[in-house]
């Protein structure tokens, strides 16, 4: 079985991924991935699942006399993301195809390798991890941004929701290694990766979670359930109790009244 067998495709592909993808990151901004990134102007950096190229694009701002080089599997987002550093006339920056498991790049390439809202999706973790080591540089770090709760805490409460959400992530989980609390399990795996002096921060992710209302943050949310509404049929049997979970989630979701926690978790290792 291959890899990308193994992994399956990426639960949220769908023709406006890119746009999705856009315009969340709109909503993060950049200003704390930038700060656990900790650039300086000459350095090569890979954006490992780098999607619509979004942060790419920022990364190569960041290191004006280095280079941003994102990585994606799906051919798709790469000629997306060409398009975009093209339009912006960014120079210092380059989009390759290629999967998080076997990366097209020679060993020690990159002074840091990036991912974000990536290894959560990939059920062989622990060879991505080696794969970003191998293209590092000695004295490198690898820098990865995770979610941990996704989707499935808030308050105030609803029993049955969240039993069924809680259904949804243990089939996808079983099923295509999705792991919605990966953050609080990285710094083990980067220790066993032998990356040493090991730093971990923990914020709320105000996009993923935090209080509802925003409209920008409902458009996410809802365009994230369309993207798995087929798996949702299959994890509830029938179209009809999957668009009702879909429905009582996204009105949840929505409320200003209503938190939802989701921790983000920003671990930063480094190869010696």
């Amino acid at each position: 079985m291959s890899n990308k067998d193994k992994n399956k495709d990426y639960i949220l592909d769908n023709d406006e991924e890119c746009l999705r993808l856009e315009r969340q990151a709109s909503l993060y901004g950049f200003e704390d991935d930038l700060k656990h990134l900790s650039l300086t102007p000459s350095e090569h950096v890979l954006d490992v699942g780098c999607g619509s190229g979004a942060i790419t694009r920022q990364i190569a701002e960041a290191v004006p006399d280095g280079k941003a080089v994102g990585a994606d599997r799906e051919p798709k987002y790469i000629e997306f993301a060409r398009h975009k550093a093209d339009l912006e006339d960014i120079r210092n920056i380059q989009f390759e195809v290629g999967d998080a498991l076997k990366l097209p790049f020679d060993d020690d390439s990159f002074d840091v390798v990036w991912s974000k809202h990536l290894l959560q999706f990939i059920r062989e973790r622990d060879l991505a991890l080696k794969e970003f080591k191998r293209v590092l540089r000695p004295g490198g770090r690898i820098v990865s941004c995770n979610y941990d709760g996704f989707g499935s805490f808030f308050d105030p409460t609803d029993k049955e929701l969240q039993q069924q959400s809680d259904l949804w992530w243990e089939i996808a989980d079983k099923e295509m290694g999705i792991d919605q609390n990966l953050g609080r399990k990285l710094p083990i795996m980067y220790l066993k990766a032998g990356l040493e002096n090991i730093k971990v921060e923990i914020i709320q992710d105000n996009v993923l979670g935090g209080f509802g209302g925003d409209p920008e943050k409902v458009w996410n949310w809802d365009n994230q359930l369309k993207s798995v509404f087929e798996f949702s049929v299959k994890v509830f049997g029938s179209k009809k109790s999957a668009q009702l979970y879909s429905e009582r989630l996204l009105e949840l979701f929505s409320r200003p009244d209503v938190f939802v926690y989701c921790g983000l978790f920003y671990v930063t290792g480094k190869k010696l």
